[in-house]
Protein backbone atom coordinates (compact mmCIF):
# COMPACT_ATOMS: atom_id res chain seq x y z
CA UNK A 1 0.00 0.00 0.00
CA UNK A 2 2.99 2.06 0.95
CA UNK A 3 5.08 2.05 -1.98
CA UNK A 4 1.65 2.40 -4.06
CA UNK A 5 1.02 5.82 -2.40
CA UNK A 6 4.79 6.69 -3.48
CA UNK A 7 4.53 5.56 -6.71
CA UNK A 8 1.86 7.99 -7.72
CA UNK A 9 4.03 10.72 -5.57
CA UNK A 10 6.73 9.96 -8.39
CA UNK A 11 4.33 10.19 -11.31
CA UNK A 12 2.66 13.66 -10.27
CA UNK A 13 4.82 16.47 -10.44
CA UNK A 14 5.00 20.13 -10.50
CA UNK A 15 3.97 21.83 -14.14
CA UNK A 16 5.44 24.83 -15.64
CA UNK A 17 2.03 26.74 -17.57
CA UNK A 18 2.89 29.38 -19.73
CA UNK A 19 -0.02 31.22 -21.22
CA UNK A 20 0.22 31.59 -24.83
CA UNK A 21 -1.08 35.22 -26.29
CA UNK A 22 -0.67 36.88 -29.44
CA UNK A 23 2.06 39.98 -29.12
CA UNK A 24 0.10 43.29 -28.74
CA UNK A 25 1.51 44.89 -31.94
CA UNK A 26 2.35 42.97 -34.80
CA UNK A 27 5.96 44.02 -34.73
CA UNK A 28 6.43 42.43 -31.32
CA UNK A 29 7.64 38.83 -31.05
CA UNK A 30 7.98 36.11 -28.86
CA UNK A 31 11.99 35.92 -27.57
CA UNK A 32 13.91 32.68 -28.59
CA UNK A 33 13.90 31.56 -25.23
CA UNK A 34 10.23 31.60 -24.88
CA UNK A 35 9.92 30.19 -28.37
CA UNK A 36 12.28 27.66 -26.81
CA UNK A 37 9.96 26.62 -23.82
CA UNK A 38 6.90 26.16 -26.14
CA UNK A 39 8.97 23.38 -28.19
CA UNK A 40 9.66 21.90 -24.48
CA UNK A 41 6.31 21.90 -23.33
CA UNK A 42 5.14 20.87 -26.60
CA UNK A 43 7.26 17.79 -26.88
CA UNK A 44 6.40 16.01 -23.27
CA UNK A 45 3.02 15.33 -25.37
CA UNK A 46 4.18 11.41 -25.71
CA UNK A 47 4.92 11.59 -21.73
CA UNK A 48 1.46 12.95 -20.82
CA UNK A 49 -0.53 10.56 -22.62
CA UNK A 50 1.27 7.96 -21.08
CA UNK A 51 0.84 9.41 -17.70
CA UNK A 52 -3.29 10.10 -18.77
CA UNK A 53 -3.26 6.15 -19.57
CA UNK A 54 -1.67 5.10 -16.56
CA UNK A 55 -4.12 7.01 -14.95
CA UNK A 56 -7.06 6.17 -16.74
CA UNK A 57 -6.05 2.08 -15.79
CA UNK A 58 -5.64 2.53 -12.12
CA UNK A 59 -9.06 4.32 -12.17
CA UNK A 60 -10.78 1.07 -14.01
CA UNK A 61 -8.83 -0.83 -11.18
CA UNK A 62 -10.29 1.25 -8.46
CA UNK A 63 -13.77 1.52 -9.69
CA UNK A 64 -13.21 -2.22 -10.04
CA UNK A 65 -11.99 -3.14 -6.68
CA UNK A 66 -15.38 -1.08 -5.29
CA UNK A 67 -17.70 -2.92 -6.94
CA UNK A 68 -16.08 -6.36 -5.37
CA UNK A 69 -15.84 -4.93 -2.17
CA UNK A 70 -19.72 -4.15 -2.83
CA UNK A 71 -20.54 -7.45 -3.09
CA UNK A 72 -18.17 -8.63 -0.22
CA UNK A 73 -20.70 -11.20 2.58
CA UNK A 74 -20.36 -9.08 5.14
CA UNK A 75 -18.30 -11.80 7.31
CA UNK A 76 -15.42 -11.27 5.11
CA UNK A 77 -15.75 -7.67 4.70
CA UNK A 78 -15.48 -7.63 8.57
CA UNK A 79 -12.33 -9.58 8.07
CA UNK A 80 -10.72 -7.85 5.36
CA UNK A 81 -11.20 -4.87 7.37
CA UNK A 82 -9.61 -6.02 10.91
CA UNK A 83 -6.81 -7.62 8.47
CA UNK A 84 -5.95 -4.09 7.15
CA UNK A 85 -6.31 -2.78 10.16
CA UNK A 86 -3.74 -4.96 11.65
CA UNK A 87 -1.54 -4.60 8.48
CA UNK A 88 -1.80 -0.53 8.71
CA UNK A 89 -1.06 -0.80 12.77
CA UNK A 90 2.43 -3.05 12.07
CA UNK A 91 3.41 -0.29 9.41
CA UNK A 92 2.88 2.62 11.70
CA UNK A 93 5.20 0.75 14.50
Amino acid sequence: MTDDRNDRRRRLRLVEVMTVTAPDHEHEQRSAADAARLFDIAGREDEALQLLDGCVSQLHEVQAAKAALKMLPEAELRAALEFRRRALSSELA
